[in-house]
């Protein structure tokens, strides 16, 4: 009789654990959080290429090792920035 009992609480349990696990809504990303996302990854893919670019092709001047930190630290603080963004929606 016991086992019994101890496979329905097992049953009853796991599917109270699928339900918990599984998403209400998949669409519960706002537009707003769609379009913040979507340019600071725009932003940061766009200061990571200028970055490989400069520093491919630019050359060994002082206006060039600028341009090319300036972009390192903007593709840095942009993948901060979606690391930040996913985090937050996460919890």
């Amino acid at each position: 009789m016991e086992n019994q009992n101890q496979g329905r609480r097992a049953r009853s349990y796991g599917s109270e654990q699928l339900s918990m696990r599984a998403p209400e809504n998949n669409s519960d990303l706002s537009p707003r959080f769609k379009l913040i996302f979507s340019t600071v990854a725009a932003l940061t893919v766009l200061a990571l290429i200028s970055n490989v670019v400069l520093a491919a092709f630019g050359g060994d001047s002082e206006q060039v090792s600028a341009a090319a930190e300036a972009c390192s630290r903007t593709y840095m603080m942009g993948f901060g920035a979606i690391v930040g963004l996913i985090s937050g929606k996460a919890t």
